[in-house]
This record gives structure tokens, sequence and C-alpha cells, in this order.
């Protein structure tokens, strides 16, 4: 870790980098970490991260156990509605 973080907690572990599908020069993708949240529960970090020629940008995201739940039974549904 870093000086800072911007997730709430601490970063356990990195788990993945997930590129996402590339529009012209710009790269996109997600890293997913493991937190460990300030209330002693564990959760998930992602950071879409977005690059450029000359830019780069990032926006962390955490999540607890639950939100982090959702967000999958979310993605899923949306993937499995034919």
């Amino acid at each position: 870790m870093g000086v800072f973080s911007l997730y709430r907690g601490r970063k356990v572990a990195k788990l993945a980098e997930i590129e996402a599908l590339r529009k012209g020069p710009l790269k996109q993708r997600i890293d997913i970490v493991q937190l460990a949240l300030d209330n002693g529960e564990s959760g998930v970090g992602l950071k879409v991260v977005a690059k450029g020629l000359l830019s780069y940008q990032a926006l962390p995201v955490s999540l607890n156990k639950e939100q982090a739940r959702e967000l999958a039974h979310q993605i899923l549904q949306a993937v499995d509605d034919d």
C-alpha cells in the first residue's frame, strides 16, 4: 500500500485485473482488491482505471460484503438476461 489509500479500509490482497472492451486508444480496466474495513469486516475494493495517450484516471470504490454480493448479483442478472 502506498502513502495513502482512497479505499475505506486497508488493502489486503490484489485479486484480479479485468481489461474492458477497448474503444479507440483508450484502455480501461477494473482492479479488484480484498479490503479489511475499518469496522473489522472484510470488503472489496474496485478501482476503475482509464488510460489514454496523455491521461490517467482512477476511481476507487469500497464495498462491504453485502454491497459486493448485490453488485455481483446484478452483473450476473445483466448477462443472463437474453
